[in-house]
């Protein structure tokens, strides 16, 4: 009994130690792969900006592109000062850790102690011996029997506990080293990735002044996108406008607006099912522009109209059918830029900004065929423009695509 009691007393003081681990594991993970996915960012940012710079002239892709880096490496710098902030609390709970153990050392230490200082006025035989007759009966001289036993056993038992204790505290202290060597090691990350932010201002602000100098330029590249857009949404329209007209002439009997097949109605529907869920037209990439009204990047007073959103990919980038469908149209636009349209029941895709395509008028495409290469540009920005609409109606991209 009393033996039980005294191990349970070691367990209770070792178990702590034993089980004990940082409290904030699942939010250490999360640091982790939060800095990932940035570096990751900044990464793909890096290869995008280093095409765009192989052109002397500045542009405005560059100075979109500089924005996005320096807010990802700002939350980078953000990532890793939780990072050390976490690790600063698991060092001081590594610490008091330190501190109980050698406390509860202590404390085995003096238990042992006084095993030992009983088992050095009892050693020899004769006393044990004294000690067992002497009981008054022959239930309590089984009793102190027994008790002599314990007492040996727990001995060693402690001495074991003490062994595990101190090994335990030596494991600690080596983590704790090894905390305070990562969180050195973060500090000097932190104040390198600082270092690039502050390079990364100043080319920005390089860029944006070249920019603002080049007023006439960038006013004639303006214009001359709006008009593109124009001659691109008029064509669109009348394209979608006469694939309207010939599904309602093809229709016998139909419910829709526009008089779908049966084969189209599920085209449709399963269009819908997928919102927010569709493939990129891009392997890989990130929004260059959003949809709607948007302020123009160099002059606030200045707005764009974007009927869909554009995305900057990289050079020999080709483009992907974001759904099935049939192809209604391959749109030649000034300059030699291609347009394709595809039909999936009631909605349209387009895919703009392109260079070579490989689909033809009435072909059937499937979920992330390509279908085109994507335009490089003079600037070498390549860019591929994407709209959805439902009928004649126009619908945000970003809502439809799956998150990246």
């Amino acid at each position: 009994m009393i033996t039980q009691k005294w191990k349970l007393s070691s367990l209770l003081i070792l178990g702590f130690f034993l089980l004990a681990q940082p409290l904030f594991s699942q939010s250490k993970s999360q640091l982790k792969n939060k800095k990932a996915k940035i570096q990751k960012e900044i990464k793909k940012l890096n290869g995008l900006l280093g095409e765009t710079r192989n052109n002397k002239r500045k542009s405005e892709i560059q100075l979109l592109i500089l924005n996005k880096k320096i807010g990802a490496r700002q939350d980078l710098i953000s990532a890793i000062g939780n990072e050390v902030f976490h690790i600063n609390k698991e060092i001081t709970d590594q610490n008091n850790q330190i501190d109980t153990l050698k406390s509860k050392l202590l404390e085995l230490r003096h238990q042992y102690t006084k095993l030992v200082q009983f088992a050095y006025k009892n050693r020899n035989s004769t006393n044990k011996l004294i000690f067992i007759f002497s009981s008054e009966d022959f239930n309590q001289a089984f009793k102190r029997l027994k008790y002599i036993h314990e007492i040996a056993e727990h001995r060693e038992y402690q001495s074991q506990q003490i062994n595990l204790a101190t090994k335990k505290i030596e494991e600690k202290i080596i983590e704790l080293e090894e905390k305070k060597f990562r969180k050195l090691s973060l500090k000097e990350f932190k104040k390198a990735e600082f270092n690039r932010l502050q390079e990364e201002q100043i080319e920005r602000q390089e860029v944006y002044a070249e920019l603002r100098r080049d007023e006439k330029n960038l006013k004639s590249n303006l214009f001359k996108k709006r008009n593109e857009s124009r001659k691109l949404q008029s064509a669109i329209k009348k394209i979608i406008e006469r694939e309207i007209a010939e599904a309602k002439k093809r229709a016998e009997k139909s419910n829709s607006s526009i008089g779908l097949t049966p084969k189209a109605k599920k085209l449709s529907k399963d269009f819908i099912t997928n919102k927010g869920k569709l493939p990129w037209p891009v392997s890989k990439g990130m929004i260059s522009g959003k949809f709607g009204n948007q302020r123009h990047a160099i002059y606030e007073h200045l707005t764009t109209i974007n009927n869909g959103i554009d995305i900057l990919t990289t050079k020999g980038s080709k483009a992907r059918a974001v759904f099935k469908g049939k192809v209604v149209a391959v749109i030649i636009l000034p300059g030699g830029k291609k347009a394709v349209l595809i039909q999936h029941g009631e909605f349209f895709t387009m895919y703009s900004n392109l260079s070579k395509v490989f689909v033809n008028k009435g072909e059937e495409v499937n979920t992330q065929e390509e279908i085109a290469t994507i335009l490089t540009d003079e600037n070498g920005k390549t860019e591929i423009h994407f709209e959805i609409w439902q009928g004649n109606q126009k619908q945000n991209p970003s809502s439809w695509v799956a998150p990246k």
